[in-house]
């Protein structure tokens, strides 16, 4: 009975938590635009120009645009991961925020908690978004392999939420994050092949964008979206990036 008590407590207090968290998030929704309204974005762009110029790509049998959707997502995933979620919780830190929520029944790590929580939530609706538009909107032939996708979006979005700690655990101001979130924000988007897809440039660069973060994301969802097994080297670098970005989000993670 007890056990109970203190399970409805929790759950008590992490709900509320994740209200106000939700109604804050709606009154400064730099995390809606980032994280939705920018895939939105490059999801009509690259439709757009998926049906001004039909056929596949470099023999691929894919359109512009079913190469470019796990692009999209792992995008998604970086504006939240990266841009959003470390401004807010070192903001939150700056503000005394963090402490004043330790002197209360509700434990700081509970705040963290709903953010990450709130963050997920909007890193599922970019990926039915980006999914379901890509191909009702703009007709992308997509074959998605559920178990691939699922494993391959589990580790992106956990590549890029923890190297998002990392900065929100180092960061000792606002300032600083916003700075250093902006430029792995940029860095981020060029290892994905936002701009330049890795198979057309080759040698050592083509490696780096491989083996970077968001560039095994995307080549790992690149291969789940076809239904096809992606390659063990992708998810072996998630799972080694993931694994250091959480030890050191951990081991530097600050609360006052």
């Amino acid at each position: 009975m007890q056990g109970d008590s203190k399970d409805g407590r929790f759950q008590g207090h992490f709900a509320e938590i994740l209200r106000v968290e939700g109604k804050l998030a709606l009154r400064e929704p730099t995390g809606l635009a980032m994280g939705i309204g920018f895939p939105i974005i490059l999801l009509v762009i690259f439709g757009l120009i998926g049906m001004a110029v039909p056929g596949n790509v470099a023999g691929t049998g894919r359109t512009v645009l079913d190469i470019y959707v796990p692009v999209i997502m792992v995008i998604g995933f970086i504006s939240l991961g990266i841009s959003s979620l470390p401004v807010t919780l070192v903001k939150y830190r700056e503000m005394g925020w963090l402490r004043r929520v330790s002197t209360t029944p509700t434990a700081p790590s509970r705040l963290l908690a709903a953010q990450l929580t709130l963050n997920l939530v909007l890193a599922l609706a970019t990926i039915l978004i980006v999914i379901f538009g890509s191909e009702l909107v703009f007709g992308a032939t997509l074959d998605v392999g559920i178990p691939y996708f699922v494993l391959s979006i589990i580790l992106s979005i956990s590549v890029t939420f923890s190297l998002g700690l990392v900065v929100a655990a180092l960061a000792p101001s606002q300032t600083v994050a916003s700075g250093l979130s902006g430029g792995l924000f940029f860095l981020s988007l060029f290892l994905s092949g936002l701009w330049i897809q890795p198979a057309t440039v080759g040698g050592p660069l083509a490696t780096i964008m491989y083996y970077s973060p968001s560039g095994a994301a995307v080549e790992a969802l690149l291969y789940s979206v076809f239904n096809v097994t992606p390659p063990y080297t992708a998810i072996i670098t998630m799972v080694v990036y993931a694994l250091i970005f959480m030890f050191i989000a951990i081991r530097y993670f600050r609360w006052e």
